[in-house]
C-alpha cells in the first residue's frame, strides 16, 4: 500500500502528444513562401542555352551550360559538392560552368526531285554531340544525363515536334492549324563518339545506352598516345518526327525553371523507389533534381520526368506520354514548410539552417509527402512526415525524428549541466517522496505512453476514431517477456520489467516534476545519456544543440577527464539526470539482492556513446569493460522490443496481474524486490 503525502491519481489511458500543436505552426507558416533556397540554402544551379557565337567551331553549334548561382558568401568553391562561388559565372571557359554539352545540327540539302510535302517529310536532319563534360568534383549526380536529355529535348522541339500546336495553356476546343500551316518536321540522326580509356571500360558505353543510344556498325577506333590508350565507339540516337497532330503538352525544360539542384532523396533504408504513371509495377530509382517553382518546389528526374502526387495519395513519376491526364504543375508542386526547434521561435533562422531541423512537404491536395518504411516507396498521407535537408551532401532524408523529440533534446542540452545534475541528486536521492511497491509503480506508468515523442495522436485518416497505443507498462511487460523467451537470466527479466519505473516520479511529485514534464522538460523519460563534467563526445545525440549548454564554455569540463580522475570508472561519474538514473540509485538505496550486472544495465543502457561508440576511454576502467557486454545486450533487447511493440495492443490490468502473479512476483521475491521501497 502506498504511504506518501500525495496519492497518485488513477491511471488513465496513455496518450501521445497531439500533432495539432505542430499543425498550428504549419498553418502559421502557410502564408510564408519557403522555396529551394530556404530548404537548401547557399547556392543553386541554372542551365543556359547558347547558339553560335565567337566560340562556335561547327555549323549550327549550340551549347548548354550548367552554372553556379551563389546565394551566400561561403569561400572555397570546391571543398564540398557543388560549393558556391562568390560571383555569377556564365561562360564554359571560365570558373563557374560546372558542366557543358556542345552539339550541332543541320538539315540535309534537298534535291530537286523531292517536291511533295510527303517526300519532304521523309527528309532527315543530322546532329552531332561534340562535347559532353562534367567537371570531376561534380560527377555522380547524373548531370551528364541531364544535359544530354535537355539537348535531345531541344532537338525534338526544333525538328520533330510541331511547337505551334504545343502549348502548356492550350485549349482543346481551339482548332488545330492545317497541314499547310504547320512547320516541316524531320527525323533526326544524332551521332556521337564515346571515348573511354581502359580504366572506365564499358562504363561510358553503358551510360549512353541507358540514355537511348545504340552502337552503330562502324569500326571502333583504338588510339594510343604514349602511355595513354583509349577507344572511340561510334553511337547514335534516332529521333522520330511526330506522326500525329493531336495536341499534347511539351516536356518541361529546366531552361524555363528559375533554379535547381541535384539531390538525393533517401529514407531509412536508402534510396526511395517510385512507380511509373504508365502502370509499371517495378519500383524505380532515379537521380533527382529539386526545381524552384512559382508556388514551391518540384522534383524531377535528370531525364525530365516529374514526381506527382495524386488526390488518392499515390505518388508516381509522370511519363512524357501520359502528361495530359492531370494538372502537371499543380500535382508536381510541393510546398516546403519548416518546423522550428524553438517553441518561441526566437532562434528560428538558426534552426531553419540546421541540417537536422525538420520540414514537411505539402502537396496541392493538402497531403504530405512521405517515404513508406515498409514498401520503401513514396506516398502522400493526411498526417505529416518529416524531412531533414542537408546542404553539405545535397540530400533530403525522410526521418522518424519528430518535433517533440527534438524539443525534448533541445531542452535537455539547455538544462542538463553539471550543476543541474548535482542539484537533482541532492533533491531526489534522499528518497523522501513516499513508499510504494514496484508493482504499484507499474500501475502508475500505465498512464504514460511507450512512445512519448510521436508528433501526433494515432488518429485514423478520417479523424473519426482513435487507435489505442501501448502504454509504458505494456512495453515493460513485453520486454520482460522477450527476455524470458530468449532464455535470459531471471534477474534480466526483472530489470526489463522495472527499468522504466523512474517515470513514476511524476505521480509521486506532481506539483514539481509532473508540472515541469507537462510544460518544459520531462527528465523522467528514457533518452540517450552522457557523462557531465568532462568533454562531450562529437557523436553525442543531437550534438547540434551543444552550444546551448553552458558547460561547453567552462574550462573545467573541456578535457577528456574533466573533473574526474583518469580511469576512475563510470560508477564515480555523474550522468544526465533521468528516470533510469533515478531507478539505479533507488535500487541501490533499497538494498535489493540484484547482481551488479543488473544495476549496470539500468544505469548505462542509455549511455550509447560508451557501449556503442566506445567513448569515455579516459575515465572507464576494467570493471566497466566487464559490464559492457551485459549493458549492450540489454539495450539491443530494448530496441528490438520497442520496434515490435509499436503496433501491439495495450495489455489490460487483468493481463498484467496474471503475468505478475504467475511468474514475476516470484522473481521479485527472490531478489528482495517485492516489498515497500522508499521513493
Amino acid at each position: 500500500m502506498t504511504s506518501h503525502n500525495c496519492v497518485p491519481s488513477p491511471a488513465k489511458k496513455a496518450k501521445t502528444t497531439s500533432w495539432r500543436s505542430w499543425k498550428g505552426e504549419l498553418e502559421a507558416n502557410n502564408g510564408k513562401r519557403f522555396g529551394l533556397q530556404d530548404l537548401l540554402p547557399g547556392f543553386t544551379l541554372r542551365l543556359e542555352h547558347r547558339q553560335g557565337g565567337t566560340l562556335a567551331t561547327h555549323r549550327g553549334e549550340e551549347r548548354m551550360l550548367a552554372t553556379l548561382w551563389c546565394h551566400t558568401l561561403d569561400p572555397d568553391p570546391v571543398d564540398v559538392l557543388l560549393s558556391p562561388s562568390r560571383s555569377l559565372l556564365y561562360r564554359s571557359d571560365k570558373k563557374g560552368a560546372i558542366a557543358k554539352i556542345i552539339y550541332s545540327s543541320e538539315i540535309q540539302e534537298q534535291t530537286s526531285l523531292q517536291s511533295s510535302v510527303a517526300e519532304l517529310q521523309k527528309n532527315i536532319a543530322q546532329a552531332k554531340i561534340h562535347v559532353l563534360d562534367v567537371k570531376s568534383q561534380y560527377r555522380g549526380r547524373d548531370l551528364g544525363g541531364l544535359l544530354f536529355s535537355e539537348a535531345i529535348t531541344n532537338l525534338k522541339s526544333k525538328y520533330c515536334n510541331n511547337d505551334d500546336n504545343e502549348d502548356d495553356d492550350f485549349n482543346t476546343n481551339e482548332p488545330l492549324k492545317s497541314d499547310y500551316e504547320q512547320k516541316q518536321l524531320y527525323d533526326v540522326n544524332c551521332s556521337l563518339e564515346a571515348e573511354e580509356d581502359v580504366t572506365r571500360h564499358g562504363k561510358l558505353i553503358a551510360f549512353y545506352l541507358k540514355l537511348g543510344c545504340h552502337v552503330v556498325s562502324k569500326r571502333v577506333q583504338y588510339i594510343s598516345d604514349n602511355d595513354f590508350a583509349y577507344r572511340k565507339v561510334p553511337m547514335q540516337v534516332t529521333l522520330k518526327a511526330a506522326t500525329t497532330t493531336a495536341r499534347k503538352r511539351k516536356r518541361s525544360s529546366l531552361m524555363s525553371k528559375e533554379s535547381f539542384l541535384p539531390v538525393q532523396l533517401v529514407g531509412d533504408a536508402g534510396k526511395i523507389t517510385v512507380k511509373s504513371s504508365g502502370g509499371s509495377e517495378a519500383g524505380l530509382k532515379f537521380d533527382w533534381l529539386i526545381n524552384q517553382a512559382d508556388d514551391g518546389i518540384q522534383f524531377s528526374t535528370t531525364h525530365g520526368h516529374f514526381l506527382i502526387a495524386s488526390p488518392s495519395g499515390s505518388v508516381t513519376i509522370l511519363d512524357q506520354v501520359d502528361d495530359s491526364y492531370c494538372d502537371v504543375d499543380g500535382w508536381a508542386t510541393f510546398v516546403p514548410l519548416h518546423i522550428s526547434d524553438e517553441i518561441d521561435h526566437s532562434d528560428s533562422l538558426l534552426q531553419q539552417n540546421s541540417s537536422r531541423s525538420l520540414w514537411v512537404l505539402r502537396s496541392c491536395h493538402g497531403t504530405f509527402l512521405t517515404a513508406d518504411s515498409v514498401s520503401k516507396c513514396f506516398s502522400c498521407t493526411k498526417l505529416p512526415s518529416f524531412w531533414q535537408a542537408n546542404g553539405s551532401n545535397l540530400s533530403l532524408a525522410c526521418t522518424s525524428d519528430t518535433p517533440p523529440r527534438r524539443h525534448h533534446y533541445l531542452q535537455c542540452w539547455k538544462l542538463q549541466t553539471h550543476e543541474y545534475v548535482q542539484s537533482m541528486r541532492l533533491r531526489f536521492l534522499n528518497f523522501s517522496l513516499g513508499k510504494a511497491t514496484l508493482f504499484e509503480a507499474l500501475g502508475w506508468i500505465h498512464s504514460f505512453p511507450a512512445y512519448p515523442f510521436h508528433a501526433w495522436s494515432c488518429e485514423d485518416t478520417s479523424g473519426s476514431s482513435m487507435v489505442s497505443l501501448p502504454s509504458l507498462r505494456t512495453l515493460s511487460f513485453l520486454m520482460a517477456e522477450a527476455a524470458r523467451e530468449e532464455g535470459l537470466p531471471d534477474w534480466v527479466q526483472l530489470v526489463a520489467l522495472f527499468h522504466e519505473l523512474g517515470e513514476a516520479v511524476k505521480k509521486l511529485d506532481p506539483n514539481d516534476t509532473g508540472k515541469m514534464a507537462d510544460s518544459i522538460y520531462d527528465w523522467t523519460i528514457s533518452t540517450r545519456s552522457r557523462v557531465v563534467g568532462c568533454a562531450i563526445p562529437n557523436c553525442a545525440t543531437f550534438s547540434e544543440f551543444r552550444h546551448l549548454n553552458t558547460d561547453v564554455l567552462d574550462a573545467r569540463y573541456s578535457t577528456d577527464t574533466g573533473v574526474y580522475e583518469a580511469n576512475c570508472g563510470l560508477d564515480n561519474v555523474l550522468l544526465l539526470w533521468s528516470g533510469p538514473e533515478y531507478m539505479y540509485h533507488l535500487l541501490r538505496h533499497n538494498q535489493t539482492a540484484l547482481p551488479l550486472e543488473a544495476l549496470a544495465m539500468v544505469r548505462y543502457y542509455l549511455l550509447g556513446d560508451w557501449h556503442e561508440h566506445h567513448e569515455y576511454t579516459s575515465i572507464t576502467n576494467e570493471y566497466d569493460e566487464d559490464m559492457l557486454p551485459w549493458v549492450s545486450d540489454f539495450d539491443r533487447l530494448r530496441r528490438k522490443t520497442r520496434l515490435e511493440c509499436l503496433d501491439c495492443v495495450d495489455l489490460s490490468d487483468e493481463q498484467c496481474a496474471y503475468l505478475w502473479d504467475s511468474h514475476y512476483s516470484r522473481i521479485a521475491a527472490k531478489y528482495d524486490c517485492d516489498r515497500l521501497f522508499a521513493w
